[in-house]
């Protein structure tokens, strides 16, 4: 299959995208749809992070920061597998109440999820009850008492048969054997796509079936969903669900206007949570946990739950809160220092004659409150500073902080200005994948 890299955000004709997706007006107004490419003036742009397969090309899509392409393929594979952790501790794949047409647009992710989990849960199973006579396993005392006679010897009965039962797997039940020829076909499609290597699984064979073997695919269907109604197991329901919604859209594979993806139109998300993990964020923390000495604030409150919300106060006697409030994306501690940080998926241009891709008034004076929000707190507690932040991606490997921004209104009011700081994405990457902290002090905040 060919394989194209594209960079996202960068801006395209009409004409550039149709040819990477082979001249589809109807694969190019989905994407319209879904929102994976926007128009943009007269040019267009991929708002996406990921991989798409359209017929039988393979679009590579790659973060705006990676301004360097000579090692786009290892840049591109830990991207992805960023991307795969993020997916893995939010994702549920569950596919019961998709649309078909939705089902069809994840298949990829769909494959990826029977490689996946067949290597940590293995094959499904099916137990088969064994009884036999006088066996060496555990002893069934109801058959064995009530299918035989038993001997009697000083009031004691003896049995010269005894029922005994043992479990095995039935290696040639259907849905096991179904299983295998559906990870085997997944691995098989991944490995002609290419992905196999991408997201580091190897090649699957486990089956040399073909799907007429199991029956027509209504007969198939029918018996999952009579499997399923009989089925308690969480986790294999999972895959009972998981085999009919591939089964079911398998002819898809096959539609001249076949477009499937693996990704996110949403990549800001998964960098506030990189930073939010990399630099022990503390929001969510509870006070208790927080405090050693605490007689101001109720210890079952959150760090979040002290920022106020508005109150609407009506002529009437009455007043409201709201819902709503300012939130922070990152609030952490560093030796005697509250920090604030906002991680910023932004291509920033901070140079001597240029500036673009900054973030917007509304950013920055944000910013500025959640210190104002935080002020009880932080006097309260004794912290001898606070550091302000924004935190954007960079693919240079040193951390660069460029310098501060500024509101003088607001920094008059003895507030903190925000901090302008370049993070290496691949340290932060890898940071990310192996549950592991930065450094605050390498910040020099």
């Amino acid at each position: 299959m060919k394989s194209v890299y594209i960079k996202e955000l960068r801006h395209y004709s009409k004409s550039e995208i149709l040819d990477i997706i082979g001249k589809n007006e109807k694969i190019f107004n989905r994407l319209l749809e879904y929102a994976i490419i926007d128009k943009d003036n007269d040019r267009y742009q991929f708002k996406y992070v990921g991989v798409l397969i359209v017929e039988e090309s393979v679009i590579n899509c790659y973060p705006k920061y990676i301004t360097n392409t000579e090692n786009i393929k290892a840049d591109f594979k830990e991207v992805l597998n960023v991307i795969k952790k993020y997916k893995k501790l939010h994702d549920d794949f569950s596919y019961e109440n998709e649309e078909l047409e939705d089902i069809s647009f994840n298949l990829l992710s769909l494959m990826l999820f029977f490689i996946e989990d067949y290597y940590e849960n293995g094959i499904y199973t099916n137990i088969q009850n064994i009884l036999e006579i006088n066996g060496n396993g555990e002893i069934n005392w109801d058959r064995t008492i009530n299918d035989n006679f038993a001997l009697i010897k000083e009031d004691k009965p003896y049995y010269t048969e005894l029922q005994t039962k043992y479990k095995i797997d039935d290696l040639y039940d259907y849905f096991r054997l179904l299983h295998e020829y559906i990870i085997t076909e997944c691995s098989k499609r991944l490995e002609k796509s290419n992905l196999l290597d991408y997201f580091d699984l190897m090649h699957v064979e486990l089956s040399d079936r073909t799907l007429d073997d199991f029956g027509d695919l209504d007969f198939i269907l029918n018996k999952i969903e009579k499997e399923l109604n009989v089925e308690f197991n969480t986790h294999k329901q999972k895959l009972l669900k998981s085999m009919h919604a591939y089964l079911s859209n398998m002819n898809s594979f096959t539609n001249e206007n076949f477009l499937t993806l693996y990704g996110t139109t949403s990549y800001h998300v998964i960098w506030e949570e990189m930073c939010s993990q990399v630099f022990s964020n503390k929001l969510d923390k509870k006070l208790k946990d927080l405090l050693k000495h605490n007689e101001k604030y109720s210890s079952k409150l959150r760090l979040i739950d002290l920022i106020e919300r508005p109150k609407w106060v009506s002529n009437y006697d009455f007043g409201l809160r709201a819902k709503d409030t300012f939130i922070p994306d990152l609030i952490t501690f560093f030796k005697d220092d509250f920090i604030i940080f906002d991680a910023k998926y932004y291509n920033l241009k901070f140079e001597k004659d240029k500036l673009a891709g900054q973030p917007g008034i509304e950013s920055i004076s944000k910013q500025y409150f959640y210190e104002l929000a935080y002020r009880d707190f932080i006097d309260y507690v004794g912290f001898k500073g606070v550091k302000n932040a924004f935190l954007f991606p960079s693919y240079h490997s040193e951390i660069d902080n460029k310098g501060h921004v500024e509101l003088e209104m607001l920094s008059s009011l003895g507030l903190e200005n925000i901090q302008v700081i370049m993070l290496p994405a691949g340290e932060i990457n890898q940071l990310y994948l192996n549950n592991k902290k930065m450094d605050i002090s390498r910040l020099n905040l």
